[in-house]
């Protein structure tokens, strides 16, 4: 089937009518050989009278000013440019030269368009790229996602807070989110920002116990070039101005030292700060949301966190039940994980209902977390095709892994005192600890049933590099 063929001069005729650009085509002497109703209508001359007049005529008529069908044929390139009509139009004109076999111009095919509708759509396609932008940063934080950042609402109290968080991310108030280690706080706080109008712009969660007391300032204020020996030639941004516009998470908020809290408690206030070293006052535009495991009216009242503070905080609270008090949501997460690793490594075990209830009855001090390690661990060391388990506390601290230990090969070859035996063990069972948790900071201290914050000041004091830590 030839080209000719497929459509008839009729219909291409009628196709270029209903055409909203309007559609001009010329002869190498800029002569009007067809012209569509659109462009009839944006030159305010009747269709019968455009053809076979010449552009030349039209701009010597007052029909518009300019002609941007004769500089193409000139430039014997595309050629654009406003066009102002004696309809007061103002139209977007983009002509084209077409060419025989030596290169010489012998039609011109233009395009008009109102400015007016180049506008409108201007405008509609920014509003379409933010919208683009917006689900293509929540497809890519749904990817990015592990497992057990994926959230399982079965149970009535967690539907309850995720219709709520749903509707206190329309705000912008302060959000206190209150839980147990591994209820999922951080998730939830991406709840907030992801239904907020602050959903395009960055989300930054900090971790106030893994930041040094030393550098808290200069890593939520920032500083200028030169502010302390060490800093970078061009200073660096602190989170208030990483989360600019966006939402910043305060997790473990009740590790932050009080002299840190009255610091924070002016900007809360006052929306301004100054960078370490700097003098220019900076605003910051930031949705806050705090995420502790402490009694912070305890710690009020123990003087080691702020009253002021924490009025400021506690605008809108909500309590994270801890996994114990939500056992509909022990068996979907137990589901959602055993797919995960059966995934991951390639296994096809499956849960039988005598392991669910002892799920079920177990009181999961590490929430789901632990539910997350436990599965991993029953999937990795899965001999047939039902994970089987006498006590899923059993599996936490398997005899196999206190038999590993490695203090007495470190006891053999040391000549030194007993402090320092005991450092070296120290050392040597935090190192195997942490990389059989593949560096994941959370997972090693509840293994070694320390609080994150003091397993970090313990691996600093022994000089434990942490090599590319993961959050669990």
């Amino acid at each position: 089937m030839n080209r000719e063929s497929l459509i008839s001069f009729e219909q291409l005729i009628k196709v270029f009518d209903v055409s909203h650009d309007g559609i001009i085509v010329t002869d190498n002497h800029a002569k009007f050989l067809f012209v569509n109703q659109s462009a009839s209508v944006y030159m305010g001359v009747p269709h019968k009278e455009l053809v076979g007049m010449n552009a030349s005529d039209l701009v010597k008529n007052g029909v518009y000013d300019r002609s941007i069908i004769m500089r193409s044929i000139e430039s014997k390139k595309q050629e654009t440019g406003l066009v102002h009509t004696k309809s007061q139009n103002i139209v977007v004109s983009t002509s084209n030269p077409i060419f025989d076999e030596n290169n010489n111009v012998i039609m011109t095919i233009t395009n008009v368009q109102a400015e007016s509708m180049i506008d409108k759509y201007a405008a509609e396609l920014k509003k379409e790229r933010a919208n683009a932008t917006k689900y293509l940063s929540t497809l890519k934080y749904i990817s990015s996602l592990n497992s057990d950042s994926k959230i399982i609402a079965e149970s009535p109290q967690m539907k309850k807070i995720l219709a709520y968080l749903a509707i206190a991310g329309r705000t912008n108030t302060t959000v206190l989110l209150l839980g147990e280690s591994g209820t999922g706080k951080e998730v939830l706080s991406r709840v907030i920002h992801e239904n907020s109008n602050r959903s395009n712009e960055p989300f930054i969660p900090v971790n106030c116990a893994a930041v040094p007391k030393e550098l808290m300032e200069s890593e939520f204020f920032g500083y200028d070039k030169g502010a302390f020996s060490g800093a970078l030639q061009k200073g660096k941004p602190g989170f208030f101005e990483m989360a600019e516009r966006g939402t910043l998470l305060l997790d473990e908020i009740g590790e932050m030292p009080l002299d840190i809290q009255s610091k924070f408690l002016r900007v809360l206030e006052n929306k301004q700060y100054n960078r370490i070293g700097g003098t220019t006052i900076l605003t910051t535009d930031v949705r806050l949301i705090a995420a502790t495991n402490k009694d912070l009216e305890k710690k009020v009242l123990q003087g080691t966190f702020r009253a002021d503070l924490y009025y400021r905080l506690n605008v809108l609270t909500v309590r994270i039940p801890p996994l114990r008090e939500r056992k509909e949501d022990i068996v979907a997460l137990a589901g959602l994980f055993l797919a995960s690793f059966n995934n991951k490594y390639g296994t096809d075990a499956v849960l039988q209902q005598g392991l669910m209830d002892k799920f079920l009855n177990y009181n999961w001090p590490g929430n789901i977390r632990e539910l997350k390690n436990m599965i991993e661990r029953m999937v990795v060391t899965l001999s047939a095709g039902e994970l089987e388990l006498n006590d899923p506390i059993d599996a936490r601290y398997p005899d196999s892994e206190i038999d590993k230990a490695p203090h007495l090969s470190v006891a053999q070859d040391h000549h030194g005192d007993l402090k320092s035996l005991l450092k070296k063990v120290e050392k040597e069972y935090i190192l195997k600890v942490l990389e059989e948790c593949e560096w994941k900071v959370l997972g090693a201290a509840e293994r070694l049933g320390l609080h994150r914050s003091m397993l970090y000041r313990k691996m600093q004091s022994l000089n434990i590099e942490r090599i590319g830590e993961k959050e669990s």
